[in-house]
């Protein structure tokens, strides 16, 4: 039989064995892996290549997937985040280190919708690549979109707004789709590999495209981000996707050289890794 005293004892021991179940319980529903993501832009590190995650309440768009070695780990990324599910995966153009991993992607990671242009490559490797994965996007019945100017996809609290997207550009990499990601007031500019001659259309058509972060296009090729498109952007941040030790050259001293007289602070894949933007209650900070 317990005696008072040892009832007592007891008693104590019961609340503080509650008291550390309840804290470790409490430990573990705000550990990161299982808190609520906060709205979040990923530039992913896939080389010589693009790919960005988007993700807001628990839905989430990709732009591109990288060379065709990177669908692997854009796979791990998105699962690090707790992603298992892709809501809308936009390509931006039919060139192997933008739709390269996607083919491995849609194999891992489950696909609802893919948005692309029209544009069938000239090179015979691209066309290939595009043609492989269009025929098990079939296979997995994921619903295809065509990329048209004025197309506005819901990710959550993101808006995500297609630019433009000119099939009739004489360079393919001008036929990129151009896609305007705004949460709040906060605005991400993806521009794909569109050199000056995209970038100058975008001027001409009068269409507003100023920005808080750029994607730079084409991984900071020379063709690309002219001065006065830099003018009008006025970004605060440029981001650049580019392969360590690449052999283009990317990013290109002249383009670096565009950003710095914008007063453009640039921020490299190739020296950072991945790089990503979370805006919390209306505020966008670099998570470092």
């Amino acid at each position: 039989m317990i005696n008072s005293s040892n009832k007592l004892i007891l008693k104590i021991l019961t609340i503080i064995l509650i008291c550390i179940i309840g804290f470790t319980a409490g430990f573990l529903i705000i550990s990161p892996n299982d808190a609520p993501q906060n709205d979040f832009v990923s530039f992913l590190s896939v080389g010589q290549g693009d790919s960005t995650i988007i993700h807001s309440n628990g839905y989430t768009a990709l732009i591109d997937t990288g060379t065709p070695m990177s669908g692997l780990t854009v796979a791990k990324e998105l699962r690090k985040c707790g992603i298992n599910r892709v809501d809308v995966l936009i390509l931006t153009h039919p060139h192997d280190d933008h739709i390269g991993g996607a083919e491995y992607l849609i194999g891992e990671i489950a696909v609802d919708s893919m948005v692309l242009s029209n544009v069938l490559p000239n090179d015979d490797e691209n066309a290939q690549c595009l043609n492989y994965l269009k025929q098990s996007a079939a296979e997995k019945q994921i619903k295809c979109y065509t990329a048209t100017a004025g197309m506005v996809i819901n990710i959550g609290n993101f808006e995500l707004t297609i630019l433009m997207s000119d099939d009739n550009a004489k360079e393919e990499n001008d036929t990129s789709v151009i896609i305007m990601v705004k949460n709040g007031e906060h605005k991400f500019l993806f521009t794909g590999d569109a050199e000056a001659v995209a970038e100058r259309k975008l001027i001409k058509e009068n269409i507003n495209f100023d920005c808080d972060v750029l994607k730079v296009g084409h991984h900071g090729s020379n063709t690309s981000s002219i001065a006065d498109f830099l003018k009008i952007a006025s970004p605060e941040y440029a981001v650049i996707s580019v392969g360590k030790g690449n052999s283009y050259g990317h990013p290109h001293g002249d383009v670096l050289s565009r950003l710095a007289d914008a007063n453009v602070t640039v921020l490299r894949t190739d020296i950072l890794g991945n790089i990503t933007f979370q805006i919390v209650e209306g505020v966008i900070t670099l998570k470092r």
